[in-house]
This record gives C-alpha cells, sequence and structure tokens, in this order.
C-alpha cells in the first residue's frame, strides 16, 4: 500500500480575511531526529567532580564569611558561579534567594532575604544574607558551615520591593524583618533626595552600623531604632506613627516585621484608608489557630480527601501528603496551585478568596469552606 502524500498548510487573504488552504507536497520530509549526544546533567556531574562551583543548570554558592552581628543573628556573604551560570544574573533591593543544604543526607530549602543591593553585587559578585539562628536550617548555617563550603541557591525572586517612581517612603520593621529593608533603604535614598523614614523595633537591632553610616550620609534618612525588653516592651500604634511620621498618608510604606506589628499597621492603614500605599511581606512561618474549624479538602489528582485546621500545606502534610514548599511563609511561589473551588482565607493579610480555578498558595491560606484542589 502506497502511503498517502503529507499535507503542507498554506495562508491565503480573502478580503478582510485570512483562510487556511491544505495543499499535497511529495516534497514533505520531516525534521530529522537530532538526539543530545551530551546531557546537561552529565556535563554538570563531570564538572562538579572538578569543581564544585562549576555548573551549568544550578547556580552554586560558595561561602565567603560568616559574621556574628548580634547573639542570635549571623550575616553570611556568599559568592556565586555566576560567570558560568547566566541564571542568577542580578536582582533588586528586597528580593530574596532560595537556599539548599544538605543535612544528614537530606536536602533542606529556606528563604533568605538580600543585605546588599544590587549595584554592590554587580561590582563584588558577592552576595549578603541574614539567618537568625532559628529553625534547621539557619541552625546549620549559624554553627555548622564554614567558609569554603559549597551551598546551591536560586535566582532571586519575590516581589516586596520599592516601587518603580521614586517617593516618600516609610519603612517598618521590627527583629530579622530588617534583613530586606536594609538594601531597599540604601536604594531609596541613592534614586532621589525624598524623605525615607524607618521605624525599627528590636531587643537587640541588628545592621544598627549599615543604619547609622546611611543616616549620617544622608539628612533626608530619619532613624528611629526603638530597643524594647521583655520589662519594657514598645508596641506601635497611631500616636507613636504621627510622633515620628506626621505625613504617613503622603508615602509609600513598607512593612517587614513578625504577625504582630504587620496586623497593627494594617489595621491602623485600613481605618485610614491608606491600604493600597502599604506593601508588607511576613518573615515567620504562619501559626495554626487552634480554634479554626476544620474543612473538608479533596486533593483532586491524588484522589485524597482529609480534614484541614490552619494552612492547607500543614494538613496536607498531616495527612501524609508530600505537597511542593519552599519558604512556608507565603514568599516564594514553590507552593503555588489552583483552587478548583471552595472558600480561603489568606493567614498573612485576612483577605478571603471564595473565587474558582484561582492560583493561591498552600502555606498561608487556611479553608474556610468544602474545598477542591488540582493536586
Amino acid at each position: 500500500m502506497k502511503a498517502p502524500a503529507a499535507a503542507n498548510c498554506t495562508w491565503q487573504a480573502k478580503g478582510n480575511d485570512m483562510q487556511a488552504t491544505l495543499t499535497s507536497s511529495t516534497n514533505y520530509q520531516p525534521a530529522a531526529y537530532k538526539p543530545h549526544w551530551v546531557r546537561e546533567d552529565f556535563v554538570d556531574f563531570v564538572l562538579a567532580k572538578i569543581n564544585p562551583l562549576w555548573t551549568v543548570t544550578r547556580t552554586m554558592a560558595r561561602v565567603e564569611n560568616i559574621e556574628y552581628i548580634e547573639d542570635d543573628m549571623v550575616k553570611v556573604t556568599l559568592s556565586t558561579n555566576h560567570l558560568l551560570n547566566r541564571r542568577f544574573k542580578t536582582f533588586k533591593a528586597g528580593q530574596f534567594i532560595m537556599l539548599t543544604v544538605t543535612i544528614a543526607g537530606v536536602r533542606h530549602q529556606r528563604a533568605y532575604s538580600l543585605v546588599n543591593t544590587p549595584e554592590n553585587y554587580a561590582k563584588t559578585g558577592r552576595l549578603v544574607i541574614g539567618v537568625k539562628r532559628q529553625g534547621r536550617v539557619s541552625n546549620y548555617l549559624a554553627k555548622q558551615a564554614k567558609i569554603g563550603d559549597v551551598l546551591e541557591i536560586a535566582p532571586a525572586s519575590g516581589e516586596f520591593m520599592l516601587t518603580e517612581e521614586a517617593t516618600p517612603a516609610l519603612f517598618i520593621s521590627a527583629g530579622s524583618g530588617i534583613t530586606p529593608i536594609v538594601p531597599m533603604i540604601q536604594q531609596a535614598l541613592e534614586r532621589s533626595k525624598l524623605p525615607v523614614t524607618l521605624i525599627y523595633y528590636s531587643r537587640d537591632p541588628a545592621f544598627r552600623m549599615e543604619l547609622e553610616t546611611l543616616a549620617a550620609a544622608y539628612p533626608q534618612f530619619d532613624l528611629n531604632i526603638i530597643v524594647d525588653s521583655a520589662e519594657k516592651p514598645a508596641f506601635f500604634d497611631v500616636e507613636t506613627l504621627e510622633r515620628i511620621c506626621p505625613d504617613a498618608a503622603t508615602r509609600e510604606t513598607y512593612v517587614c516585621a513578625a504577625p504582630g506589628l504587620m496586623t497593627a499597621t494594617r489595621k491602623i492603614w485600613e481605618s485610614f484608608g491608606w491600604s493600597d500605599k502599604m506593601r508588607q511581606e511576613s518573615f515567620l512561618p504562619i501559626k495554626v489557630d487552634e480554634n479554626a474549624e476544620a474543612q473538608l479538602v479533596n486533593f483532586r489528582r491524588s484522589q485524597r480527601e482529609f480534614e484541614a485546621k490552619g494552612n492547607l500545606l500543614a494538613s496536607a502534610e498531616a495527612a501524609g501528603l508530600t505537597p511542593t514548599y519552599g519558604c512556608r511563609m507565603g514568599v516564594c511561589n514553590a507552593c503555588v496551585c489552583t483552587k478548583v473551588s471552595g472558600s480561603v482565607r489568606n493567614q498573612v493579610t485576612g483577605e478571603i478568596n471564595d473565587q474558582n480555578n484561582v492560583q493561591i498558595k498552600l502555606c498561608v491560606n487556611a479553608a474556610i469552606s468544602e474545598v477542591v484542589i488540582d493536586l
């Protein structure tokens, strides 16, 4: 039996329309199969045997320095293999990297804000992260990692950044939430002479020297470090805001702090109708609300149902499932998936999402009705 002639498709103009016409052609030749003679992962394997930094598919970083900057916080300096691997080109002030370490043969990943500016990275090829000694990965970096160790990182990401247009700015932070704020302040000061104010709560302020250096160099920078303690706690309220930054209504506000300060700030901005001028980023894992009512959740593709109480990621793990995750703080997008139906509440912003077929992050959303997830 003779095989049919291959068909070609051509497009022709007919008035205002384009029409497709199928024509036969005996000249048709299928594209030749071109096998990949050298696999990139094999190249990576061989290169890594020569030098752990030499890879073409992954971004590797060498620990250059580990410096204690307060009792429970260290500053880690990393140099990247960006000259060999162009995946990590640069970043924006306020963004973070996902860092992977292997502990007892198990790979663990965590997000860390970058403390230096993109301009500094362009000059030195060095990345600086602030690490608070809490959790498995952070304790490993602070206590066990050594200068010369090679770690894997992912390209910078995150949406907690300055607005494109320079505006007067107010930054509010506490504790280790200061890490993404430091480069944002520096960049805001360098790009304009508009006023910049920082309200920073901490019992042991990190990056104090860097902030005081900026305050000395830029007269438009109003630095307010509020040292509180268990005996004399300090709180953020309307009176504090009006005393330190009376023109807050005219400013873009950036907040990165523990949930209590984030909530207090959000309520003040909501009461004044300024919510559209505030950007927030949380740096702590979301806690489970023990008083929340359990809801039935269905992972459609896995054909698994379970009761969820608190965020969907932790509930799924408690049910024996293993969804992909990254920061567990709603910062990275590793656990983004499609909510087919049902209602969820964002535990960071308090927003309720009852729309179907929308993208949500499992780690910061809790079910408030029966929910179907496309996983």
